[in-house]
């Protein structure tokens, strides 16, 4: 329903003014409709108390539905607190579209460390967050693991290396400094 404005006619008591059951009538009818949408109304789940939107129902959503192409914009100047949350959890979508946050994905901005599950990263190190955890570089497909390290031509001290069977076991095929290069593997025993 629109609004319902009462007429107030051109001057006071001049008789061209909507009568006044009429009045009230239009007063009761933006009363019910504003009463039907707020918390005042039987059965809402939203109110406003203070500066916050609250659900009075337990366990109630609040769904903010922009109409169209539109969007929800949130001004929070320089940051965004959510209360329920994981301490250092990097929040992510779930596949239901629901933000998550887990113990398994964090920041520690105090030490600049970012943690996958058991995988640590920290300045140029990356590392376990257990101990004898092997790592695993796993490009897939044919793609290549890079390694941009510097190189030697010798291993061990001359004549101090046992002699290697003439065929490996195979070969790993990398990228050192960006040209590709295979390197033979031998069984450990």
């Amino acid at each position: 329903m629109a609004k319902q404005t009462i007429n107030i006619g051109s001057a006071a008591n001049d008789g061209t003014g909507d009568p006044l059951r009429t009045a009230f009538d239009k007063i009761n009818d933006n009363f019910t409709e504003l009463y039907s949408v707020s918390a005042a109304g039987s059965g809402n789940n939203v109110a406003i108390s203070g500066n916050s939107l609250i659900s009075e129902n337990t366990n109630g959503n609040i769904i903010l539905d922009p109409n169209g192409t539109g969007k929800v914009v949130i001004a929070t100047a320089a940051e965004l607190r959510i209360t329920d949350h994981v301490d250092n959890g990097i929040a992510y979508s779930d596949a239901d579209g629901d933000i998550q946050f887990s113990s398994k994905l964090t920041f520690d901005a105090s030490t600049a460390t970012f943690q996958a599950e058991d995988v640590t990263i920290h300045g140029g190190t990356i590392g376990t967050a257990n101990s004898n955890q092997d790592i695993t570089l796993d490009p897939s497909g044919t793609g290549v693991v890079n390694f941009n390290v510097s190189t030697q031509t010798t291993v061990g001290a001359a004549g101090g290396a046992n002699a290697l069977p003439a065929t490996p076991t195979g070969y790993m095929k990398v990228k050192i400094d960006g040209s590709v290069y295979v390197i033979p593997y031998y069984a450990n025993a």
